[in-house]
């Protein structure tokens, strides 16, 4: 049985989703920055990097997002959450998801933690800009590869790449661009189809998350 360590809509939204497609057991542990339990001595053993999420398989732990997704996928060939080993849709898939993590997910701390990168409050306003725009330019790269009609980012199947993006979605309308994530017609589209979906609701429920996307209203 899997253990996730998780806090609601934060990184750790990836992987509880992609363990909720496998149907898989999973012991679910909430963590809070408020209590302590994300700074405690116990949890640094497994994760010394005051983050989440931290998966236990076993005698394995694994932390960061994307490596959990991966391995979680790897868990179960049979499930179609990644195509196939040494296809061209799987490298793809690892393009869209390195550039998910590298680029866009990278350039949004520039937002959400713009203090860390800044020694004055003046300049922490400029790193927050510069994260928006920057990351702006990145989803419209995902926007223009959606135009020419594929229904998914590494072809015609759902996988852990779209879990990803759905995640980077809710924080790319939790940093106020709601209105230029519209915009992007193809992508909030396909955001609007991944959210319409049985799976999502579930750990929606079990967050306690608002669902944000709604291209029918």
């Amino acid at each position: 049985m899997f253990k996730l360590f998780y806090l609601p809509d934060t990184a750790s939204f990836a992987p509880h989703l992609v363990i909720k497609r496998l149907n898989a057991a999973c012991e679910l542990v909430q963590l809070n920055k408020q209590d302590g339990s994300l700074q405690s001595e116990e949890y640094l053993k497994l994760n010394p990097n005051h983050r989440v999420p931290t998966l236990v398989d076993g005698d394995l732990v694994l932390f960061e997002s994307a490596a959990i997704c991966l391995h979680l996928a790897d868990s179960d060939p049979d499930s179609g959450l990644m195509p196939p080993l040494g296809s061209a849709k799987r490298a793809q898939a690892y393009k869209w998801l390195i550039f998910m993590t590298n680029s866009i997910q990278a350039d949004m701390m520039l937002y959400f933690y713009k203090e860390r990168f800044s020694k004055t409050p003046e300049a922490a306003e400029d790193i927050s800009e510069i994260g928006k725009e920057r990351v702006t330019i990145f989803m419209s790269r995902i926007d223009e590869a959606l135009a020419d009609g594929r229904a998914f980012l590494s072809g015609s199947n759902k996988t852990i790449v779209e879990d990803y993006l759905l995640m980077l979605g809710r924080w790319f309308v939790q940093m106020g661009l709601e209105e230029t994530l519209k915009s992007m017609a193809h992508l909030y589209a396909l955001l609007c189809v991944l959210e319409d979906d049985p799976y999502v609701k579930a750990v929606y429920a079990e967050e306690g998350s608002t669902p944000l996307f709604a291209c029918g209203s």
